[in-house]
């Protein structure tokens, strides 16, 4: 048997966090990510605020943050001299 990444093992214990407690703006990682950073109540929350909630590091925070931003991230598209 394959053993989760941590990475995806920490996105999937916070989504199912949210299962019990939803926040009304989706249930998926990024959804509950940026609702806790932009938009919780009218105002985010600080990294080291969600980190707390979360119960990770700042460190893990940070990755969690950057594997969200890679997933979103579009595949390279070189424009040349001349292309429009």
């Amino acid at each position: 048997m394959r053993q989760e990444p941590r990475i995806e093992r920490f996105r999937r214990l916070i989504e199912e966090s949210y299962d019990e407690h939803p926040t009304g703006c989706g249930g998926s990682f990024g959804e509950l990510l940026c609702y806790e950073l932009h938009t919780r109540n009218g105002k985010g929350m600080t990294f080291l605020a969600l980190a707390r909630k979360w119960g990770v590091s700042l460190p893990t925070l940070g990755d969690l943050i950057a594997d969200h931003c890679r997933r979103m991230e579009c595949e390279p598209s070189v424009k040349h001299e001349g292309d429009t």
